[in-house]
């Protein structure tokens, strides 16, 4: 993990320093002394926790150069920043732009916001590696959505394709533990042979060598779900001491803290860092387990886990149609689950069990449809919940289970689960890292579709505007902590994440008094406000709230 800036480190080698030195750099530097961009007036957050500081800030180089009175210093461009926060861009770690960002600057949802990285392969799945089966599958859907060739099979060929096309943010990946499953044991629910774990595991290996920033885990989704808990302890073990195992936990809801007792196990056993991906109790019913669950997790970090969480700042989750259904009925794959509910005894069997999964949400007026691509009535249905269409005489069930015959096992929905309290009380957690869970998409153009979730919009004006300004849940400067330097040293980012001489300048500039997100449940696709600036890599990439087009992000490859 990489090391914690404190107040006095960044007093002595950031703002301090500069000041102390200003006086000596005169006129008889200035021209050795010269800026690609200087940020003058504002009022910097450095990534530690603590209230801002006066300064000006200058960029050279792609890396942040100096602090202090730079008024008069040369640039080939100054920005005047008085009144604004500034602060280091933010890293959402908890992000699914892994096919969106291979458009560039088509992606532009996320960058708006002030993040500058994005940390995909969540949630066991990653775009490497692939079989070639996995990988013609994949391009015949890039392919038609977005006219993307697939040619990659492993990290090395993505990362390089990312950056062939111009990379409108930053962006480092996971490999997904599901992915590994489906290339060692395919789509079936049973267990690993001895012979397919050390495959898992040699991939893992490879995966990191070539860059790849950890493990992730899909725990409630197929093909990840079917490994045991000793499969996953097994394949972790292969990066023990290097790397962090991030999950979506076997369950969110009536079996929690089973889950998260799983999890520590995991991580414990196998001697890997731990992050509880979007941590939630979900449904009304498991709602008062939250305390006990963030107990357990501090009593783990108490005992020598590193342990971290992270979560979106919203009462509904967004995941897949079929998710509503038990697992059993999703082995081998979308097909294979199709083709399971054309019958009409399975059909029965699975009607209580999805009705179940239904209620504990609060019915089914808590399940929105966000995406429907392949429904001839997708623009009406998109947004609205499943007792609305119901209204009309159709069984919810039925509806459902037709929506999922058109979407062959796709579709995609919005569930409300959650209750504002709890996730005030998640998200001012010392440890929790403000993520989107959502992909970088756009207001128009080809990732303008469906109805999708509003945190792709809005995540990180939203905890600054309504959690910061409004309600007072924490300080400026702790949330800029948790969406800048928690997630960079979690991940061990030594150069991003703080505002520090010698770091990269990716750099965020806002107002305090008007960030806010405008993206809403029925109209999602609305950019914030209150972000006249965003650089990335010492680049302008948002510059008065308009995409300068200027595609200045990387791969950040974690060193093998």
């Amino acid at each position: 993990m990489a090391k914690q800036y404190s107040r006095r480190d960044f007093l002595k080698t950031g703002l301090a320093g500069a000041l102390a030195t200003a006086p000596l750099l005169g006129a008889a530097c200035a021209s050795w002394y010269e800026f690609d961009l200087l940020l003058i007036g504002g009022l910097l957050y450095d990534g530690s926790g603590q209230a801002g500081i006066l300064s000006d800030l200058g960029v050279k180089d792609g890396r942040i150069a100096a602090f202090g009175d730079l008024r008069e210093r040369k640039a080939k461009r100054s920005l005047e920043v008085t009144g604004l926060a500034v602060a280091p861009g933010f890293i959402d770690f908890h992000s699914h732009s892994d096919e969106e960002l291979l458009l560039g600057g088509e992606a532009q949802s996320k960058i708006r916001q002030g993040v500058t990285t994005e940390i995909l392969g969540q949630d066991g799945d990653s775009l490497a590696p692939l079989n070639e089966k996995m990988r013609a599958e994949l391009h015949e859907d890039l392919s038609k959505r977005f006219g993307l060739a697939v040619e990659w099979r492993d990290f090395t060929g993505y990362f390089r394709r990312l950056e062939a096309g111009g990379m409108i943010t930053n962006a480092a990946s996971m490999v997904g533990q599901g992915t590994l499953r489906q290339l060692a044991v395919g789509l079936e629910g049973r267990p690993a042979a001895a012979e397919e774990i050390a495959q898992m595991q040699a991939l893992l290996r490879t995966a990191l060598q070539q860059g790849a920033c950890g493990i992730s885990s899909g725990l409630e989704y197929t093909p990840g779900s079917f490994a045991s808990t000793e499969e996953i302890i097994a394949l972790c073990k292969a990066a023990a001491g290097r790397t962090i195992y991030s999950t979506h936990m076997r369950n969110e809801d009536d079996t929690l803290l089973e889950a998260v007792a799983e999890a520590i196990r995991i991580a414990q056993d196998a001697g890997v860092a731990l992050n509880i991906s979007h941590i939630k109790a979900s449904g009304h019913n498991n709602w008062h387990k939250q305390p006990e669950m963030l107990a357990r997790l501090a009593a783990a970090r108490q005992a020598g886990l590193r342990v971290t969480c992270d979560r979106y700042p919203y009462t509904a989750y967004a995941t897949g149609l079929a998710s509503l259904f038990p697992l059993w009925s999703r082995a081998g794959g979308n097909e294979a689950f199709v083709q399971r509910l054309q019958d009409v005894q399975v059909r029965t069997q699975l009607r209580p069990l999805v009705q179940y999964e239904a209620d504990k949400i609060g019915g089914w007026q808590s399940v929105m449809i966000s995406s429907l691509p392949n429904h001839p009535r997708r623009k009406e249905y998109e947004g609205m919940n499943l007792a609305e269409l119901a209204q009309a005489g159709a069984d919810p069930f039925d509806l459902l289970v037709q929506f999922l015959f058109i979407e062959k096992g796709g579709g995609g929905m919005v569930g409300f689960a959650m209750r504002e309290e709890d996730t005030a009380g998640l998200l001012a957690d010392s440890y929790c890292m403000p993520a989107s869970d959502g992909s970088a998409l756009a207001e128009q153009g080809v990732l303008r579709s469906g109805n999708p979730h509003p945190r792709s919009f809005g995540t990180f004006p939203r905890v600054l505007g309504k959690y910061v300004r409004e309600q007072g849940l924490m300080t400026l400067g702790e949330a800029v902590r948790k969406m800048t330097a928690l997630p960079a040293q979690t991940l061990g980012m030594r150069e991003r994440g703080v505002l520090k001489l010698g770091c990269w300048a990716d750099v965020v500039v806002f107002d305090p008094k008007t960030v806010a997100d405008r993206a809403t449940w029925s109209e999602p696709h609305q950019y914030p406000v209150g972000i006249p600036f965003v650089i990335v890599n010492g680049q302008l990439v948002i510059d008065q709230e308009k995409f300068t087009g200027t595609l200045a992000g990387k791969v950040l490859r974690a060193p093998a």
